[in-house]
C-alpha cells in the first residue's frame, strides 16, 4: 500500500508495515505513552486514548474509553504520533473482561517524510555489523553482533543478534544516544561510524531493532555506504527476488 505527493523535494508516502515493524510502533506508542487518536459517529470530538499494555495478543487500551459504551466491534481508523513519526491503524475495538482491546496483529501504516528512501537488504546477501561496547584490557573491542535490515544516505536499521547467541546484555539505549558501529554488506569494503540513536525496540520475544542516523560522516564513509546502496540498487532492477 503506498501513495506518493511531492513537496518541496521530500516525498511523503505511505507504507503498510510488516507484522514485525507493525508492531514495533505500537510498543514504541506505548513506551512513548503517544495518543491514540479516533473519531467515532455521534461523537463530535475526536477521541484520545493510550496503550496500557499488551495481553494475549490484545493491545488493551486505556479506561476512559470504557464510558463511551462503545458497540461490539467498532469499526475505527486511528492515528498516533511516535516522536516526529506518523502512523495509522484501521482496526476494530473489541471488549474482553470489561477492558477495551484491538488486536495485536493489526497491521498500521506509516507516513513517511524523507529525502532519501531506505534499501532493503538482499536476503541471501552475505554481511556482518555490530555495535561497539567498548574495548577490553587486551585492547579487543567488545562487539554486540547484529545484522543490517535497510540502509540509506543518511542513516542504517539494525537487528540486534539473540543476546544470548552473544552472551552479552544489550544495553538500555535511548533516543539520541550516541553509539560507534561497523558493518560490511555484500561484496563492499568495511564501513566504521558514529550514529546517533533516533528509536529503540527490545521486548521480550521478539527481535531487538535499532534505527540510526549516521554523524559526522567523512568522505570515504560516504563512498562506502553509497557503493552499498548503488549495488542494492543494481539487483533489485534485476531480480525479482528480493528481500
Amino acid at each position: 500500500m503506498s501513495s506518493q505527493v511531492p513537496s518541496g523535494g521530500i516525498s511523503e508516502f505511505l507504507i503498510e508495515l510488516n507484522a514485525a515493524d507493525s508492531l514495533v510502533a505500537l510498543y514504541e506508542a506505548h513506551s512513548q505513552s503517544s495518543a491514540l487518536v479516533f473519531k467515532i459517529d455521534n461523537y463530535p470530538n475526536p477521541i484520545k486514548v493510550h496503550i496500557e499494555n499488551f495481553s494475549d495478543k490484545r493491545v488493551i487500551l486505556s479506561n476512559n474509553l470504557n464510558e463511551l459504551d462503545l458497540p461490539p466491534d467498532t469499526e475505527v481508523s486511528i492515528k498516533f504520533n511516535v516522536g516526529t513519526e506518523i502512523f495509522f491503524a484501521k482496526t476494530f475495538i473489541k471488549k474482553h473482561m470489561s477492558r477495551n482491546y484491538f488486536d495485536i496483529s493489526t497491521k498500521v501504516v506509516q507516513l513517511k517524510r524523507r529525502k532519501e528512501p531506505r534499501y532493503l537488504i538482499p536476503k541471501k546477501w552475505a554481511q556482518t555489523a555490530s555495535i561497539v561496547l567498548g574495548t577490553m584490557k587486551t585492547k579487543k573491542e567488545l562487539l554486540l553482533k547484529c545484522s543490517v535490515v535497510d540502509i540509506s544516505f543518511s542513516g542504517i536499521r539494525l537487528e540486534i543478534a539473540n543476546t544470548q547467541t552473544n552472551n552479552l546484555h544489550c544495553p538500555a539505549y535511548k533516543r539520541d544516544d550516541i553509539i560507534k558501529i561497523k558493518f560490511q554488506v555484500y561484496k563492499r569494503a568495511e564501513v566504521e561510524a558514529t550514529a546517533i540513536i533516533r528509536f529503540y525496540i527490545n521486548k521480550p520475544g521478539m527481535p531487538a531493532f535499532i534505527g540510526l542516523e549516521f554523524a559526522n560522516m567523512t568522505n570515504v564513509q560516504k563512498e562506502r555506504v553509497s557503493s552499498i546502496i548503488e549495488d542494492i540498487s543494481l539487483f533489485t532492477t534485476t531480480n525479482k527476488n528480493t528481500r
